[in-house]
């Protein structure tokens, strides 16, 4: 399978090199505007296929497509993607806006292409734990950092929006109703809090760049434990004063515990199944407009 990749940054060689170098019968084709990247990156792998133009990329015969340019380039590179019939697997968010990640979503299933997100929290072992909690009541997620508050779109749409996905994934009910409360201060989005509600229960995602600290948990709640997972590794469940934990294997690879290695393998199988059997349009969707709602009501639009 030849499977091309975009923009070779920090998050490209980090979680994704490793992976799709290591899978067999996956022929990789990288491209990069920068020069430099490209011979480093073919010499560290032994790749044979690199591209600084674009169009010869396009040409290239590629079937798929990982996306890890700039947020402000997804735009222009899926839309031409799209138009080379080629699948696409973007990081997160499609595009830093509502309107033009639903048209791209939209173009995608209308064409039969996949257009999936990168939401590895998804595909991430101790998350998935914390989904066999039966009946949850309540769900509190937050991702927090130390003095980072951003614009309100930046805050949202690079690094919340991880949040609601996680929120969207982990609460099985019908929506009813969202409610948003935030700090926005001096054109600088503080903290936010999101609201998720049903009759059955609760989900709230929070982000504070205020915190003093970087730190990630999620609880899930209900009538019979409590499940807790930190920083995307440690797992603990809290039943009748007791607290197991479930701890978590030291010789597992770290991009194995974040889901990297999992959510690749899906969208190569999907790649494979076809795009008349993929799922994940709906969902994503869903996550891109509750972020642009998130960013009107904090603005005031």
């Amino acid at each position: 399978m030849k499977i091309g990749m975009i923009g070779i940054g920090d998050i490209a060689q980090k979680a994704y090199l490793p992976v799709l170098t290591q899978i067999k019968d996956v022929e990789l084709h990288i491209c990069s505007r920068n020069q430099e990247t490209l011979s480093e990156i073919s010499s560290q792998y032994k790749l044979e296929h690199t591209y600084s133009d674009i169009s010869k990329w396009l040409a290239s015969g590629i079937e798929a497509a990982f996306v890890h340019s700039a947020t402000s380039s997804h735009e222009e590179i899926i839309d031409q993607l799209l138009d080379h019939n080629i699948h696409v697997y973007v990081d997160k968010p499609i595009t830093a806006e509502g309107e033009s990640s639903e048209r791209l979503i939209n173009k995608a299933k209308s064409r039969g292409l996949i257009l999936m997100v990168g939401f590895n929290r998804r595909y991430a072992p101790p998350y998935s734990k914390l989904t066999e909690v039966k009946e949850p009541n309540l769900i509190v997620m937050q991702k927090n950092r130390g003095h980072l508050a951003a614009d309100a779109r930046t805050f949202v749409f690079d690094d919340f929006i991880h949040v609601i996905d996680t929120i969207l994934y982990l609460f099985p009910y019908e929506i009813e109703n969202i409610s948003i409360k935030a700090k926005h201060k001096g054109g600088k989005l503080h903290h936010v809090i999101l609201q998720l509600e049903s009759e059955e229960g609760a989900a709230i995602g929070i982000m504070n760049r205020e915190a003093g600290t970087s730190e990630e948990k999620v609880e899930v709640m209900s009538a019979n434990e409590t499940r807790v997972v930190k920083n995307v590794s440690e797992v603990y469940t809290h039943k009748d004063k007791q607290i197991l934990d479930y701890g978590s294997n030291d010789w597992e690879p770290t991009l194995h515990k974040r889901g990297f290695h999992a959510i690749i393998s899906a969208f190569l199988k999907a790649v494979s199944a076809g795009a008349e059997n993929y799922d994940g349009y709906e969902r994503d969707l869903q996550g891109h407009l509750i972020a642009e709602k998130v960013v009107r009501e904090v603005m005031g639009k």
